[in-house]
């Protein structure tokens, strides 16, 4: 019974002598990777939010455009929409349905212009463009590049093309 008692204690000092010396590896590789593998993942979730705010930007762009090129009403006298409705009433709405602030819109530019002036293709569109800052959040890395000016440029064929030379 004593050797049994022995070779139990024997053991249990070799197991025990084992593990002193690693039980503090897990916890510092778990020091060193949560904190890296966190970065990677908000990282992803702000180029993420980025480029959906980049897509939101354009689909509200297209929005307007999309009805700016159409006229009104064929009863209200087929007029087109001026430039600050389809901003009001098309563009910006569809920005904060996203829930971005309209009020950081920055250089927004409408027009009509050519697209094509190349005889006999003369292709008359509009051109809607804009930009929105956007922070981008890298948490434990110091990015020299956090403030991020997303612009985007729209442009749409006008569904009634001019009969004279003149794009309106």
């Amino acid at each position: 019974m004593r050797q049994a008692n022995q070779a139990v204690v024997r053991s249990s000092t070799r197991i025990s002598g084992r593990l002193r010396g690693e039980c503090g590896s897990d916890v510092f590789e778990a020091a060193i990777v949560l904190p890296v593998l966190l970065t990677i993942f908000l990282a992803l979730y702000s180029f993420g939010r980025g480029w959906d705010i980049y897509q939101t930007m354009t689909r509200a762009a297209r929005e307007g455009a999309r009805q700016a090129v159409t006229t009104s009403c064929a009863v209200c006298g087929n007029n087109l929409y001026a430039s600050s409705d389809v901003q009001s009433d098309f563009v910006y709405p569809a920005l904060q349905a996203d829930g971005l602030d309209t009020t950081k819109v920055q250089n927004y530019t409408q027009g009509y212009t050519w697209l094509d002036n190349t005889s006999p293709n003369e292709v008359c569109g509009l051109y809607i463009s804009f930009s929105y800052p956007y922070t981008l959040n890298v948490p434990f890395t110091p990015v020299p590049l956090t403030n991020i000016t997303l612009t985007t440029r729209v442009q749409m064929r006008l569904e009634n093309q001019p009969i004279s030379g003149t794009c309106p």
